[in-house]
C-alpha cells in the first residue's frame, strides 16, 4: 500500500503511543517502605527548641498556592511540653510541611508519621535523618466534599471534624465540610499531632521496646506494618481522645495562638 501523507495514525495522542505516561496526576513516592521517607524541603525557618529538657528541631517550609501553616512553631512546642515525655522518646523533628499540588489533590493529609525518614534541604548540603512528623500546610477556608455513605469509621471522622469547629452540611449526596483558619488549627494541633504521636507510641512499644530486648527487628518490623489499617488507627485514636480529654480536663486546651 503506497504511503499516504494524509492518513492519520489513530493512536496519535493517546497512552498507547505514550501521551501522557510521563505527566501522569499520581504524586512522586522517593520512600521505598512503609513508614520511611525522603523529601528535599524548601525550608523557610530551620529552628531549635528545648522542650523539657529535649532538644528538638523544627523547620517550617515556605507556603504557596494559597496554603498557610495553621499551627504556629510556638503552638507546636507549648503542645508538646504538655505531652509525656516517654510518648515521644525519639522523636525530635517537626516539619510543617508545604504539600505539593498532586499531593494536595490526591493525597491529602493534616500531617504524617514517618518512622525514619532522610530529609534534604534546597540549596544546602545539609542533611538530617530520623523520625519525623509532618504537619501540612492548607487552603483554609476551603470546602471538603465527602459522600453521604459513610462507613463507621468515616462517620466517626466527621463527628471529629465537628467537635475540632468545622462547618458540616449536608447537600443533596454530600457532606460539605467548610473549613477555617481555627479549625484547621484544632484539627492538627489537638487531634492530628496527638494522633501521630499515638502511632509513634504503638511503634515504641511494637518494635523499638522488643528490639531492646534482644527480638529480630526485620521480624518486629514485618509484623508492625502487616496489621489491619483499622487496628493501627484505632489505636493512634485511642491515644489521641484519651490525651486530649486529660488536657481538656487540665485546662491546658484549648489556647490561643502562640507566635513566634
Amino acid at each position: 500500500m503506497p504511503f499516504n501523507p494524509t492518513r492519520r495514525n489513530r493512536n496519535i495522542g493517546t497512552p498507547k503511543q505514550g501521551h501522557g505516561q510521563n505527566n501522569r496526576m499520581i504524586v512522586p513516592r522517593p520512600w521505598t517502605s512503609a513508614g520511611w521517607c525522603a523529601a528535599q524541603l524548601n525550608p523557610g525557618q530551620m529552628l531549635r527548641r528545648t522542650v523539657n529538657g529535649r532538644d528538638v528541631t523544627l523547620i517550617v517550609e515556605k507556603t504557596s498556592g494559597g496554603c498557610v501553616h495553621a499551627c504556629s512553631v510556638e503552638d507546636v512546642v507549648f503542645f508538646l511540653s504538655h505531652v509525656p515525655l516517654a510518648d515521644w522518646a525519639g522523636l525530635e523533628t517537626f516539619v510543617l510541611r508545604q504539600p505539593t499540588r498532586k499531593a494536595r489533590v490526591l493525597r491529602p493529609a493534616w500531617g504524617r508519621m514517618f518512622y525514619y525518614a532522610d530529609l534534604g534541604f534546597r540549596g544546602s548540603s545539609i542533611e538530617k535523618s530520623g523520625p519525623a512528623l509532618f504537619l501540612e500546610a492548607c487552603n483554609v477556608g476551603d470546602t471538603i466534599e465527602w459522600s453521604t455513605s459513610l462507613d463507621p469509621e468515616d462517620a466517626a471522622e466527621l463527628d471529629r471534624l465537628r467537635l475540632d469547629g468545622h462547618k458540616v452540611s449536608r447537600v443533596g449526596k454530600k457532606h460539605l465540610v467548610s473549613t477555617s483558619l481555627d479549625s484547621v488549627r484544632a484539627t492538627q494541633l489537638y487531634r492530628t499531632l496527638l494522633h501521630e504521636i499515638g502511632h509513634w507510641v504503638d511503634w515504641l512499644g511494637k518494635v523499638e521496646a522488643p528490639f531492646a530486648q534482644g527480638e529480630d527487628y526485620s521480624t518486629l518490623y514485618d509484623r508492625y506494618f502487616a496489621r489491619p489499617k483499622g487496628e493501627v488507627e484505632a489505636f493512634a485514636h485511642r491515644y489521641a481522645d484519651n490525651l486530649r480529654e486529660t488536657l481538656e480536663k487540665r485546662g491546658v486546651i484549648p489556647f490561643s495562638r502562640i507566635e513566634g
